[in-house]
């Protein structure tokens, strides 16, 4: 079973004990019946810069406003980004314009502000086995989610992707891989005829010199190939 990003930022805004505050799919022949508003609708997508938009309250749906803080949660947990939809290059299927449209209906004006939450892949091409999640910015750093479309994220993405939320879990990550090792190393291997010490004091020579070793090849990857942290890019327009 994959990861399903909307179920996964409502869990993170329920953790933060945030107490602030479907839509039927048409198909394309209803879409293509009013083409004039869904064409209007796709040059918004891909011209919006992310503006707020003065929304009527009475008329949202209080499970579907998140705030910065989930968001950014969120995006550094599973390595996302969140940007502007006109640099989204993946496909806009039609639930998310039939929502859209919707939502419209609901608030009595069109709106032109888009904000996208997805891997970063799918603002350079198109990947439709992401799943990413549509918003509009209400102001006040509250985010509405519109629609998400796409399979879910891989289960086990969040654990791959945890080594580069920040400094601090990458050398976690480090220094847990190092003590695994160093635990679970065959003793025949450690030890020689001529060793007089115990087993621990090798395996903690061991140990640090793994850390050390593999620190350092670490940071010379990361420099060599330009990689920042999770923390850095989940709101950047740039690559890695």
């Amino acid at each position: 079973m994959g990861v399903n990003l909307h179920t996964e930022l409502s869990a993170i805004r329920a953790q933060e004990n945030d107490l602030h505050y479907k839509d039927v799919l048409i198909g394309y022949k209803a879409l293509l019946g009013q083409s004039t508003e869904g064409e209007r609708i796709l040059t918004n997508l891909f011209r919006s810069k992310g503006n707020e938009e003065k929304l009527d309250f009475n008329a949202l749906k209080p499970s579907h406003i998140y705030h910065i803080a989930d968001i950014e949660t969120l995006c550094i947990n599973f390595r996302l980004r969140f940007l502007d939809s006109k640099l989204f290059r993946g496909t806009f299927p039609v639930e998310a314009i039939e929502a859209i449209k919707t939502f419209q209906s609901e608030q009595n004006r069109e709106i032109t502000g888009f904000k996208m939450i997805a891997p970063a892949p799918m603002f350079k091409l198109a990947e439709k086995d992401k799943d990413p999640l549509l918003m509009v910015p209400m102001g006040g750093d509250y985010y509405y989610l519109l629609a998400k479309w796409g399979n879910d994220l891989h289960p086990l993405r969040k654990v791959l992707v945890y080594p580069f939320r920040d400094f601090e879990s990458l050398l976690k990550t480090v220094f847990a891989f190092c003590l695994a090792v160093a635990l679970l190393f065959p003793e025949s291997l450690i030890r020689s005829n001529q060793d007089t010490g115990t087993i621990m004091h090798l395996r903690v020579i061991l140990f640090f010199w793994m850390f050390f070793s593999t620190s350092a090849m670490t940071v010379l990857y990361g420099f060599s190939r330009v990689k920042n942290f999770n923390i850095n890019l989940w709101k950047s327009k740039y690559l890695d």
